[in-house]
């Protein structure tokens, strides 16, 4: 799977100005008592987003991943083969390119189970923060190469900056977007938004072209717009004869030495064959400051 955004292929995609006046206002109204609507909780996490994209940037982190793959239980048959569990340790890191350009998440393999991954690239920090002409070329190339561990098929979205990208304001008018009732994250009080693309071509697409139309649920901090949890899910219809949900789900964990929140889990349902169990889980820790620049440009 891919994104079609520039975030990772540098395809069009639709742009929309934001106004900060539209996140005051929805503020005012939580101020005044009133229950706000769909379009307001819109509003204040967009301008959360907005501001949110140059903190998280300034961060690497460490990732560990489990996944796994066993045959499902429908009657239908199929799921062939044995089960399979693999564990995978890296650094990753999440950047909001320059020039509106969307959300690149990077990630460098470091080991799978017991055994080192040998690469010859560097620490993703040193090529992130180094200053040389093909920084971003070889950022990519680190997260091509990581795809390779995945058990499944192929995929380069299964970083925790792809809600990100999905809800940034610069998507908004592919989306319609309802209440959908509360619910406590972490222990917060927030309100569930759903949003559906209604657009083609859509912002995630497959390795041979097709359409892949997401929903996602964002749970949002009424009061201050911020986002505590993201469900990104993605209807697949062209790996078989049968259509294929991907799940993506991220929670956000408050980082009080940094002062925001940051990614602390992502859940992962992905496809590994007809009649499949295949999941993954993913915990982020070690969040530390690396200094970025306008060198990580899209060539």
């Amino acid at each position: 799977m891919k994104l079609a955004a520039a975030a990772l292929l540098g395809l069009l995609v639709l742009a929309q100005p934001f106004d900060l006046q539209s996140g005051r206002a929805a503020a005012e109204l939580l101020a005044q008592g009133k229950k706000p609507d769909a379009q307001d909780i819109r509003d204040r996490l967009n301008a959360y987003l907005t501001t949110y994209e140059p903190r998280l940037s300034e961060l690497i982190a460490d990732e560990s991943m489990v996944q796994q793959n066993a045959r499902g239980n429908s009657p239908a048959g199929g799921g062939i083969g044995p089960p399979e569990f693999r564990t995978i340790r890296s650094e990753v890191a999440f950047i909001a390119l320059p020039g509106d350009a969307g959300w690149m998440g990077f990630r460098r393999v470091l080991k799978v189970g017991s055994d080192a991954v040998d690469d010859t690239l560097g620490s993703l920090n040193t090529v992130l923060a180094g200053g040389a002409v093909d920084d971003y070329s070889r950022a990519r190339n680190m997260l091509s190469q990581s795809a390779r561990f995945n058990l499944g098929t192929p995929r380069t979205i299964n970083l925790p900056n792809l809600p990100l990208e999905v809800l940034h304001p610069r998507h908004a008018p592919r989306f319609s977007i309802r209440l959908a009732g509360e619910e406590r994250v972490r222990g917060k009080r927030t309100i569930k938004l759903v949003l559906v693309e209604n657009v083609a071509p859509t912002i995630i697409r497959s390795f041979d072209n097709h359409d892949m139309r997401s929903i996602v649920s964002a749970f949002v901090e009424a009061e201050s717009g911020r986002l505590w949890r993201a469900d990104v899910i993605t209807r697949d219809p062209g790996p078989t004869k049968f259509a294929f949900d991907h799940v993506i789900s991220v929670e956000f964990m408050e980082q009080r030495a940094l002062g925001l929140l940051v990614p602390a889990t992502m859940h992962e349902v992905f496809f590994a064959g007809q009649n499949r169990n295949a999941f993954g889980d993913a915990t982020y820790s070690n969040y530390r400051r690396f200094q970025t620049s306008a060198r990580i440009v899209p060539q």
